[in-house]
């Protein structure tokens, strides 16, 4: 008899112990779980683009630089794995061309371009908790300009309702707007308190038409909000 209720004593202290154990890890696991599902969220980030070279017609070539940049993103979370955003950045990379004359000789110049970024993505987060790496693939278009004037400056004047003469003037240059695609890969992490933090990798490709397809990467880092 007094075995047993020893027996039977140990018995409760363990299995006490057990439920304290199985409750701790539950309440460990709901308070790592996401709250993202369902939610809208929007991002601002800074990124750095990794400088490339990019061949064209002819022995023509253009040599990007590395160069910081700005972006936004705004996005759904369908469920706690899937999201589903509009991504936005830009950039002003130096660069060097190099043309080839018809008679063989070469001429290069410098300068900077505007690079605007426009993507909607399909972001995959691995695990449905606060931190999860995940997988980014999307597309959408790239604008480009050279910065080189391709024509006369044109401009106007005009007088006000107030008398006052207002002058413009705008500089045509070399630009284009190119369908463009990425793939991406990092890490996202959650406060209780509905901010968010993400670091990732990307590439991107332009499809250029008159050379190689460009192929550009970038470092992403990110502070947004769940709403």
């Amino acid at each position: 008899m007094f075995f047993s209720k020893i027996l039977m004593t140990k018995a409760v202290i363990f299995s006490s112990v057990i439920g304290l154990l199985a409750s701790t890890v539950s309440t460990d696991v709901n308070a790592n779980y996401t709250k993202r599902s369902d939610k809208w969220e929007a991002s601002f980030k800074i990124l750095n683009n990794q400088s490339t070279s990019i061949d064209g017609q002819n022995g023509s070539s253009l040599d990007l630089e590395s160069d910081y940049g700005w972006g936004f993103t705004l996005g759904y979370n369908v469920n706690p794995h899937i999201l589903v955003n509009f991504d936005f950045s830009s950039s002003t990379p130096s660069y060097e061309a190099t043309a080839v004359r018809d008679d063989g000789n070469t001429i290069s110049g410098r300068n900077k371009m505007d690079l605007l970024e426009s993507q909607f993505n399909v972001v995959y987060s691995v695990f449905a908790s606060q931190f999860t790496p995940y997988v980014q693939v999307g597309a959408g278009w790239s604008y480009l300009d050279s910065n080189i004037p391709s024509g006369e400056a044109v401009g106007g004047c005009w007088v006000t309702w107030w008398g006052q003469i207002y002058c413009d003037g705008y500089q045509p240059t070399y630009d284009d707007t190119r369908f463009s695609y990425n793939a991406a890969v990092g890490f996202r992490y959650e406060l209780d308190n509905s901010l968010f933090f993400r670091a990732s990798y990307k590439q991107a490709w332009i499809d250029l038409s008159h050379s190689e397809n460009a192929s550009i990467g970038s470092y992403n880092l990110e502070i947004g909000s769940i709403f």
